[in-house]
């Protein structure tokens, strides 16, 4: 829980006083070349918000803020999209484009041409549009979500991170300090150009789409691996053993104990 902020189930955001934030922008070396004045503005901008486990914590708002984990752990999902593309019991995918990057074709390409009007590219067009919108039953688009990490006490995120399909749900009860990321970014708060950098370096770490779809293959493929092992181990014969077999003397110690209990 955040020290001296007294912030409850109840409560899931609070406004920070000037000692109170100043005692918590002490646990992070981000800010450790802030001023007095600094500290104040960002009190009244900033405010410290507890979201309840599995609950989603937006980042696109009205207006986007950085988030300071202070307490508890937060998941980072990725929605990837892969299209099936094997028959049978081979099983092949393929990636297929975030939403945002879906071609969004113009009102006059969302009519079929007509058939005097020679143009070829708006055919192909629609001819993918159509696959596009009612595939086979073998090339439909499934779902995969995947757990990428944990962002624990003291990570930073929300700088403006490239993140398509993706997002960051509470694990635990966690509580983020938000700071608008408008006035984050400012000179005065950018020393260094630290927010920035620290925004590269996210991009950075932080798997893309092309290196998590190899990862949904590689555990795909060992399941595939598991369930035939499982299936071609040698069955367990029935055991054959009866009461008389056991022993009087452990069937009395048992029945004696059971009578305990």
């Amino acid at each position: 829980m955040v020290s001296g902020v007294g912030l409850g189930t109840v409560q899931p955001s609070i406004r920070l006083g000037f000692e109170q934030l100043r005692a918590i922008l002490r646990r992070f070396e981000y800010f450790q070349y802030w001023t007095e004045e600094q500290i104040r503005e960002c009190s009244i901008l900033a405010r410290v918000v507890q979201f309840a486990p599995q609950q989603t914590i937006p980042l696109d708002g009205a207006l986007p803020c950085v988030h300071l984990v202070l307490s508890g752990q937060c998941m980072l999902l990725q929605y990837l999209r892969v299209r099936r593309e094997g028959v049978g019991t081979v099983e092949r995918f393929r990636l297929v484009p975030p939403l945002a990057d879906t071609l969004q074709l113009p009102a006059s390409c969302r009519t079929p041409p007509s058939p005097g009007r020679k143009d070829p590219l708006q055919d192909e067009i629609w001819r993918w549009h159509e696959t596009f919108r009612t595939p086979p039953p073998e090339q439909q688009v499934v779902p995969a979500l995947l757990d990428v990490g944990t962002l624990r006490v003291g990570a930073v995120f929300g700088l403006g991170e490239r993140h398509p399909d993706r997002t960051i749900v509470a694990r635990t009860r966690t509580q983020c300090l938000l700071i608008p990321r408008c006035w984050l970014l400012l000179k005065r708060q950018n020393i260094g150009n630290t927010w920035c950098r620290l925004r590269m370096y996210l991009d950075g770490a932080i798997p893309n789409r092309d290196a998590l779809f190899e990862q949904f293959q590689r555990d795909r493929a060992w399941q595939r691996y598991r369930r035939r092992l499982v299936a071609a181990a040698p069955k367990p014969r029935p055991s054959r053993t009866r009461s008389a077999d056991v022993p009087v003397m452990c069937r009395i110690a048992e029945a004696t104990l059971q009578q305990q209990q």
